[in-house]
C-alpha cells in the first residue's frame, strides 16, 4: 500500500520549476507531464496550450496527444497476453501463422521482430507518411516479397515498423479481429484505459493541436492517414492514462497471470555477438543519465514527441506528452526521475 505520510511536496515544486523552464526554453506549445508512485498520482499538470490560436490550455486528464511508438508497448503486451494464453509462441516465425506471406527473408523469430533484430528495414517499401498514405495489407503482402533484408536475423540491432506491421497482422490471425480491436479489448480496456484510442483523424475538442518549427515561427503539423499503422503507433492518449499502462509493468497482474510475461518483454535483448541491445519486446531496457534503471518508450510522429519512462526498482512512472515533434524528452525525463529517486533513498 501506498505509504500516506510520503509527501512529495519538494519534488513536485522542483519538477514544477524543471517542466516550466524545459517549455520556455524549448519554445514548445503544450506539454502534460504525470507521475505515479507505488500507482498513485503524486503530480500531474499541464504548460501551456493544446490550441495556441484559441488559448485553450493543457489539461493532463483530459487531452489528448499522439504517442507515437508508445503504442509498440500496447502491441507487445497485447502479443504476450496471447503467448500467456497458449495461443502462439513469439519463438516462431510469422509464417508459421500466416499463410499468405512468402517464404523468403522469413527466417526470424517474432521475439526478433519485436525486439528489432528481424533484419527487416525501418518501413516498408512505398508507405507513405502523410494525408495521401494509402498503403494496405495487401500492399505490404506484395512489398515483403520484394524487400530484402538489410541484415542477418540476429547480427544487428535495426529499429523497425515494419517489423510491427507484421507483429501487428500475426496477433489479428490469433484474435480474430482488427489489430485495433485486439490491442482494446485485451490490453487498453483491461487496463481502463479510457482515453486511450486510435488518432482516426475526427475532430475532437480533447485532442491537442499539433505544431513544428519552421524558419522561427511555430506552425501547425500536417495531418498523416494512420491506415495500417496501428500495430507501430497512431494512437493517442492523455499523460495519466499512460501511467496506468506504464504500471502494469511493476504490477503485472493487472493483466497476467504472474509475472512472467513482463519479465519477457522487459529482458534485453542480445546480438549473436552478446551485445545487449538495450531493447526487450516493444519496451526499451536501459539505465538513465544518473545510472537508474527503466523500463519504458519514446515516441515521435507529426507535432508530437512522447515518452513514458518506468522505474521499477522504485516503482515510479513518468509521462510526458508535448504538441510539438523535434524535442528530444531524454534528459528531462532523466532529471525528473533523480528528483523522486533521490528523496525515496
Amino acid at each position: 500500500t501506498f505509504p500516506q505520510n510520503l509527501k512529495f511536496e519538494k519534488q513536485n515544486e522542483k519538477t514544477l520549476k524543471i517542466c516550466e523552464r524545459f517549455i520556455k526554453q524549448n519554445d514548445i506549445p503544450g506539454m502534460a507531464v504525470s507521475i505515479s508512485y507505488m500507482d498513485n498520482i503524486i503530480f500531474s499538470k499541464g504548460f501551456g496550450y493544446a490550441d495556441v490560436e484559441n488559448k485553450i490550455q493543457v489539461d493532463p486528464a483530459k487531452t489528448k496527444f499522439r504517442i507515437a511508438s508508445i503504442t509498440k508497448m500496447i502491441t507487445a503486451l497485447t502479443l504476450m497476453k496471447f503467448q500467456e494464453m497458449d495461443s502462439l509462441n513469439i519463438d516462431n516465425t510469422p509464417n508459421f501463422y500466416l499463410d499468405s506471406l512468402s517464404e523468403k527473408n522469413n527466417n526470424f523469430t517474432i521475439r526478433q521482430l519485436a525486439g528489432h533484430l528481424s533484419g527487416l528495414k525501418r518501413n516498408p517499401s512505398e508507405e507513405r507518411w502523410d494525408k495521401y498514405n494509402n498503403y494496405s495489407e495487401k500492399d505490404f503482402y506484395r512489398v515483403f516479397k520484394n524487400d530484402e533484408l538489410d541484415f542477418e536475423p540476429g547480427s544487428q540491432y535495426q529499429y523497425s515498423n515494419y517489423g510491427y506491421k507484421l507483429i501487428g497482422l500475426v496477433i489479428e490471425k490469433k484474435c480474430g479481429k482488427t489489430i485495433t480491436e485486439c490491442q482494446d479489448i485485451y490490453t487498453i480496456k483491461k487496463l481502463n484505459m479510457d482515453d486511450t484510442s486510435i488518432d482516426s483523424g475526427n475532430e475532437n475538442p480533447d485532442i491537442t493541436n499539433f505544431y513544428y518549427k519552421k524558419n522561427g515561427k511555430i506552425e501547425k503539423a500536417s495531418y498523416m492517414d494512420c491506415k495500417f499503422k496501428y500495430a507501430q503507433g497512431c494512437h493517442i492518449s492523455t499523460s495519466e492514462d499512460l501511467l496506468k499502462l506504464g504500471n502494469v509493468f511493476i504490477y503485472p497482474t493487472k493483466m497476467f497471470n504472474s509475472n512472467r510475461p513482463i519479465q519477457i518483454i522487459t529482458k534485453q535483448q542480445k546480438l549473436f555477438s552478446g551485445t545487449k541491445t538495450g531493447y526487450g519486446m516493444g519496451v526499451i531496457s536501459n539505465i538513465d543519465f544518473y545510472g537508474n534503471d527503466f523500463w519504458g518508450h519514446n515516441g515521435m510522429e507529426n507535432g508530437a514527441r512522447s515518452t513514458l519512462r518506468i522505474y521499477q526498482n522504485q516503482k515510479i512512472v513518468i509521462a510526458i506528452l508535448i504538441n510539438r515533434e523535434d524535442i528530444v524528452l531524454d534528459n528531462i525525463t532523466s532529471e525528473i526521475g533523480y528528483n523522486y529517486i533521490e528523496a525515496l533513498k
